[in-house]
């Protein structure tokens, strides 16, 4: 998924989607149900990003999560709801799918999205931009608090740009416990240097953040493995901040 254009179809399967399943299959695990609310604009915005697809030749990707990246290697067509069908996901994972409504319709949206993962132990909102303002770049502090139940996380992603982060991550959990009533938070920050064009020998950094909300210490030491797991991928760097 690319910088600021929600979740479309023509970026499904790309590197950020191998970044995220991934984590979030180590995240659940076996005993933890997961639910998947994407920030979904059904329209082709005619970029020609989502080009990323080095990972299917890199057979430290696949030595990542096997099963992952043979379910994404073989999706019938680059399409959101191919991934839904994909044998990729942990037994119980549940989706919200309605595509980005009107501000004025956001609240009702939100409610509809938190009625249909109800029963999940893990939410993952894929906004693209992080939090900001509701737009479809954004989830907001209001939907992660509306979201937030015990015994759950809430999982979020986003794409920072080239900015400073140690600061900025700090910033983002300060915000977390004081907009969205968190008890806490930790980012995995995560670095993956990819070609600049197809044929180009040059590659350059791309950054993503994935913030877990309220996530209790199995939770912690979960993303901490991952982590050490990802060190290991060719290209890419990796940390987790806000883990004590």
């Amino acid at each position: 998924m690319t910088v600021g254009q929600g979740v479309r179809d023509q970026y499904a399967g790309d590197i950020s989607d191998v970044l995220k399943f991934s984590f979030l299959r180590a995240l659940a695990g076996s005993d933890r149900a997961l639910g998947i609310a994407w920030y979904y604009v059904p329209i082709n915005d005619g970029r020609a990003d989502g080009r990323h697809l080095e990972w299917r030749d890199e057979a430290a990707w696949r030595k990542l999560d096997a099963e992952l990246h043979d379910g994404l290697s073989t999706l019938p067509e680059r399409t959101v709801a191919a991934l839904e069908r994909a044998a990729i996901w942990p037994k119980g994972t549940v989706f919200h799918r309605e595509p980005m409504p009107s501000r004025a319709q956001r609240h009702a949206w939100g409610l509809r999205k938190r009625t249909a993962l109800d029963q999940s132990d893990i939410v993952f909102l894929d906004p693209d931009n992080g939090i900001g303002d509701p737009t479809e770049r954004h989830a907001t502090f209001y939907e992660i608090q509306t979201l937030k139940k015990s015994g759950r996380a809430v999982v979020f992603i986003t794409f920072p740009g080239r900015i400073k982060r140690d600061d900025l991550i700090a910033q983002l959990h300060e915000r977390l416990i004081n907009e969205a009533g968190s008890a806490s938070a930790v980012t995995l920050w995560i670095s993956v240097s990819v070609l600049c064009r197809p044929g180009s020998k040059f590659y350059v950094p791309r950054e993503r953040w994935f913030t877990i909300v309220d996530p209790d210490k199995e939770l912690v030491a979960r993303a901490r493995a991952f982590a050490a797991a990802l060190q290991t991928v060719p290209r890419v760097r990796t940390g987790l901040e806000g883990a004590t």
